[in-house]
């Protein structure tokens, strides 16, 4: 990037190491791979048979093959075909779920450490600071993914995926909210549409075919995924964070070394200009009013939207009749729409949180309710099924840009990580619950989609009911009204020793960004050239 000059330096790197620290985070997504089953299997003495659930050995013999008879002309053409595993997972070797743990998957033991992460490493961004967290969690997960595909045995493959799990808590909360705070605020938007999930899910498509099996895609995801560390590691601490912490002298040698990253110089505010935050406790938040009816309503939206997504997700595997093409179609289709909104989005006002997210969660229960009717009438081998539910996936996890955008913009700063745990941990719950429907798949599919639209037609009533809009929020002083003088326990007795940046008292409402100073220096100096 050495022609890149200004903010948008230090932006475009932070869109990288945002789409990379997505690519880590979809193996909770790689359940889908991991627990992959063919549709058809043959036998060691060539008897072919359609696989009525993930056993090998669950079928019954009859006296022909069922897919190849024996007197067949092109018998062994045949056997060879329905050998051919598109991809050998981790299912297919330990046939794990066809022993007692059938009712607790490997997506499952993936989402339970995704939980108890959020509970951890939440907390500890916010008091320790966003970017030690970023790096624990890639130095921890990375070695985890290698090793679940390197040591063999069911028990180990389940403790390195609760592993990888939990350093998946640290990336997609710490990871979100720290690039949220450090990119400029009108570009806050971009940041969840051009890297972003889908991108991640067809990078992992694309790992997944060239491997061809579990361990090698693992390794190769786990050496991808690397390297975020070397682009956090350059990156300082988020000085909104430091500022909310009244650690002024490291908020400005943070902010000294964005300017240094933009080639841009850096010219603190006078101190007077400093406004004095109020510090924002969870208790705070939950006795104002304001605040705590964005809190619960926000809880029910990651709660119910991460459910859903994922019963459309983990139950996605036929949707298609080739495994890699339905996969690829769902996360193509998803980055098309992301890309086409975040390139709408500034140009168009009155594209806020709330109309992106009821427009596109009234498309998923439309699209469900034509799945019904497919699954009803048998017609789910027919082309126009595959393309509703990649239109039902693509839309659902639409939702979940709202979800993101609006706990940074809606959640003080105080609270930011630590309300994002929460909101992690509320959806890791739905997803969890979600992965153990998957035997429903093969007792009453169109059940699941049922489901799904009963949580939806909820949603959608308590988002249009509740959910404020949050667009160019301003995220330094998301809570500050909300707040009274006499319960902020630091209005007048914590004073600062060094001044960074704030905004002016009378522009409550303006945006602000940690690259704010350098982006004002980036104009003056382009209006002296002038």
């Amino acid at each position: 990037m050495g022609c890149i000059t200004g903010t948008w330096r230090l932006d475009l790197g932070l869109m990288v190491l945002y789409q990379m620290t997505l690519f880590f985070s979809v193996q909770m997504l790689f359940a889908i791979f991991l627990e992959y089953m063919p549709k058809t299997y043959c036998t060691d003495d060539d008897y072919c048979y359609k696989m009525k659930n993930k056993c090998l050995t669950d079928f019954i013999r009859e006296d022909d093959s069922q897919i190849c008879p024996y007197n067949s002309t092109d018998f062994k053409q045949c056997v060879l075909d329905a050998k051919r595993v598109d991809f050998r997972s981790a299912q297919f070797d330990y046939q794990q779920d066809c022993t007692g743990l059938k009712h607790f998957s490997s997506s499952t033991a993936t989402f339970i450490g995704t939980l108890l992460g959020n509970l951890v490493l939440g907390y500890l961004s916010d008091t320790i600071g966003r970017r030690p967290v970023f790096i624990f969690s890639i130095t921890l997960g990375v070695p985890a993914l290698i090793l679940s595909a390197a040591i063999n045995g069911v028990m180990n493959f389940y403790i390195f995926r609760f592993i990888v799990g939990f350093a998946v808590a640290g990336t997609l909360t710490v990871g979100w909210t720290y690039s949220s705070e450090m990119i400029t605020p009108s570009r806050r938007f971009r940041l969840r549409t051009f890297p972003n999930w889908a991108n991640a899910r067809m990078m992992q498509v694309g790992v997944s075919w060239l491997a061809g099996e579990w361990r090698l895609a693992s390794y190769l995801c786990a050496t991808l995924s690397a390297t975020v560390l070397p682009m956090i590691w350059y990156l300082p601490e988020s000085p909104v964070f430091l500022e909310q912490k009244k650690k002024f002298e490291r908020a400005e040698r943070s902010r000294e070394k964005i300017a240094e990253i933009c080639q841009l110089e850096y010219e603190p505010k006078p101190r007077e200009e400093m406004k004095d935050l109020k510090k924002i406790t969870p208790m705070k938040l939950l006795k104002s009013p304001t605040l705590r009816r964005n809190f619960l309503v926000l809880c029910w939206m990651w709660f119910y939207v991460g459910m859903s997504v994922y019963i459309t997700d983990l139950n996605s595997g036929d949707m298609a009749k080739n495994f890699y093409v339905g996969q690829f179609l769902c996360g193509f289709a998803l980055t098309v729409s992301k890309i086409t909104i975040g390139l709408l989005e500034p140009k168009l006002p009155w594209l806020g949180r709330r109309l992106l997210f009821l427009a596109s969660q009234t498309i998923a229960i439309c699209a469900y309710i034509i799945i019904l009717i497919a699954l009803w009438t048998n017609n789910k081998e027919s082309w126009w099924y595959t393309v509703v539910y990649i239109f039902a996936y693509a839309s659902q996890s639409l939702c979940l840009e709202t979800c993101y955008l609006s706990l940074a913009e809606l959640m003080p700063t105080d609270v930011r990580t630590i309300a994002g745990a929460l909101m992690n941990i509320l959806m890791k719950v739905g997803t969890i619950m979600a992965s153990t429907t998957k035997p429903i798949k093969f007792w009453y599919e169109p059940l699941l989609f049922i489901i799904n639209l009963i949580l939806c037609t909820g949603g959608v009533g308590v988002v249009w009911k509740y959910l404020p809009e949050s667009k160019n929020m301003n995220m330094q002083l998301v809570g500050q009204d909300e707040i009274s003088e006499e319960d902020d326990e630091y209005s007048s007795s914590t004073k600062p020793d060094d001044v960074t940046s704030s905004e002016d008292p009378s522009h409550n409402h303006s945006e602000v960004s940690v690259s704010e100073k350098s982006e004002v220096t980036e104009k003056s100096q382009k209006s002296e050239n002038n």
